[in-house]
């Protein structure tokens, strides 16, 4: 897995962009995965859940120790790593993630979406 960088210009701004590389695999128990790293060099990954009552998605870093390192490699807290998201959830948070995608707009500057 590698991160990407690249510099991008944009009326006159030069800013740099960062993307990941995904590779997509299965887990030991047959279950669809895509591994990345995020911007800080944490492995990431985006898989398939085994959750039988509806669709979900495992969402986040795979630091799997008792603590979560930061880009300095300094530990923090103890604090869940992944998000666990239905597919509702995920309906929900699209709007903005497909916003920011597309415009680089971030959230604060966003209209409330319903």
């Amino acid at each position: 897995m590698k991160l990407v960088s690249s510099t991008k210009f944009l009326e006159g701004d030069t800013y740099e962009v960062t993307d990941t590389v995904l590779e997509k695999a299965e887990t030991r128990r047959g279950f669809g995965v895509i591994n990345f790293l995020d911007r800080y060099n944490q492995v990431c990954s985006l898989q398939d859940s085994s959750l039988a009552t509806e669709p979900a998605i495992w969402f986040g870093v795979d630091n799997t120790g008792p603590y979560m390192s930061g880009p300095s490699g300094e530990r923090s807290e103890d604090v869940q790593n992944r998000m666990h998201l239905t597919q509702s959830m995920v309906k929900t948070l699209l709007p903005y993630l497909t916003k920011f995608a597309e415009t680089g707009e971030y959230i604060s500057s966003m209209e409330e979406v319903k």
